[in-house]
């Protein structure tokens, strides 16, 4: 089998995109999205993207994170859904509308080239907690933009063990069987900060993190920062989140690059 992809990347966050909207992908698909993902002896990706049909709308995005599990979001990995869409003709008026784990959700290329993905209402963050990991006490605030995360603050992003304190709260029991991802943030002035995040399923840091973006705005946003927030990636690319208040949640935007690097087929089974 053959599978043609493209390898795209949202402000380095990068993903092997295939349009399966008539079929064509291996099954079992989590060892195959395990083998594809592999840095050395596959293309190399955070995660698959999958293209499928819709019914209504213009397509479903089915994500896999590099490790082969299904994930509900990836901000970044639906932004670059979205920019592989547009580039087929799909959509309408400049704009695709798109199905995925976490809700329907639509975007739009922006004037600069940047893909301006419309994620609608996140529910305000949970109130702060205390979790013990590491052999330290974390504070951090709980959000969920599709899927969970938790953010804490850090004095200096490059003094923070990201391995072993991302590890360490990412399984912590408070965060249930599925665990959580997890963003450090740092103020960078007013409506900007920097992040790291240590990604679920991924198992390890990623240079950007849009769902992540979206947590680290929001959790500035209750501290008193102005739409749009500025957020700088460990990969050090910018990407914007806006955001307005809406019964109690929060209607939110997230805007980033989202480009092609190469396109490629991927052979499946005996050469």
């Amino acid at each position: 089998m053959i599978v043609r992809f493209v390898k795209m990347h949202g402000a380095a966050n990068d993903f092997v995109v295939v349009d399966a909207r008539g079929g064509g992908v291996p099954e079992p698909r989590g060892p195959w999205v395990a083998r594809v993902c592999d840095r050395r002896r596959g293309v190399g990706a955070d995660g698959v993207l999958l293209l499928e049909a819709h019914p209504a709308l213009d397509f479903a995005m089915a994500y896999h994170n590099a490790d082969g599990g299904r994930a509900e979001f990836c901000g970044n990995g639906a932004r670059c859904a979205a920019r592989f869409a547009l580039d087929l003709g799909l959509g309408r008026g400049g704009e695709v509308a798109f199905a995925t784990d976490a809700g329907p959700k639509s975007a739009r290329r922006a004037a600069d080239g940047r893909i301006a993905l419309r994620f609608g209402r996140v529910e305000a963050g949970a109130p702060a907690a205390v979790v013990e990991a590491a052999g330290r006490a974390f504070e951090g605030r709980a959000f969920r933009p599709g899927v969970p995360h938790f953010v804490v603050e850090a004095a200096s992003l490059a003094e923070v063990p990201l391995a072993a304190w991302g590890a360490a709260l990412r399984h912590h029991p408070a965060f249930g069987p599925a665990g959580t991802n997890v963003d450090f943030v740092a103020p960078l002035g007013p409506s900007r900060v920097a992040m790291r995040t240590y990604e679920r399923g991924v198992e390890g840091e990623t240079p950007a993190c849009g769902s992540g973006a979206i947590a680290v705005a929001l959790w500035a946003a209750e501290r008193g920062a102005a739409s749009p927030v500025r957020v700088r990636t460990a990969g050090g690319d910018d990407l914007d989140v806006e955001f307005a208040e809406a019964d109690g949640g929060w209607e939110v935007i997230l805007t980033g690059p989202a480009e092609v690097a190469f396109r490629g087929e991927w052979r499946e089974g005996p050469a």
